[in-house]
């Protein structure tokens, strides 16, 4: 398995040249959490029309179609993108990361739990880290950057709590 990753520094470069891209091309920075509840939106009109009017998920149909946007466009793009480069990378495995003595039921126990919390705080504060640190911060915007300093000091204050977790810890 190739373990080369690409400099930080030129990444973070990258990146920024993506959303300053994003906002001339598509009106709009980049991010995830909107994809998915526009997914949401979608497979609620598909199952029940009248209940998909509501406040929520009305909001992302207005259009008609809330997978006609650019952040769902973005989000398969960077899965197609993904798996492009961990094939090209020889890194496609299966496998559940932990720590050696830690059971693997327990680990994806808290990684669905983790996830449904995640969900759950991605909505309550309008978006993911992604969409909150990138576009956000990158637009100064005075909430986005208390919710990334908040976010990456709650990581570094927890991270002890959880390091048995992972591999090579």
């Amino acid at each position: 398995m190739n373990e080369k990753y690409w400099n930080p520094i030129f990444s973070g470069f990258l990146l920024g040249t993506v959303l300053f891209i994003a906002y001339a091309v598509a009106g709009q920075g980049i991010g995830a959490s909107g994809a998915f509840a526009r997914v949401t939106a979608q497979l609620t009109y598909l199952v029940d029309p009248n209940f998909a009017t509501n406040a929520y998920a009305g909001k992302y149909l207005r259009s008609g179609n809330a997978l006609g946007n650019w952040i769902v466009v973005e989000v398969v793009g960077v899965m197609i993108g993904g798996y492009i480069s961990a094939a090209f990378s020889g890194r496609i495995h299966q496998s559940v990361d932990r720590g050696d003595d830690y059971p693997v039921s327990k680990r994806l126990m808290f990684a669905f739990l983790g996830g449904i919390l995640v969900a759950f705080a991605t909505r309550l504060t309008r978006g993911c880290t992604s969409g909150q640190a990138l576009s956000g911060a990158g637009g100064f915007s005075v909430g986005a950057w208390i919710f990334m300093l908040s976010a990456f000091g709650a990581g570094m204050l927890l991270s002890p709590f959880f390091k048995n977790q992972w591999k090579g810890v």
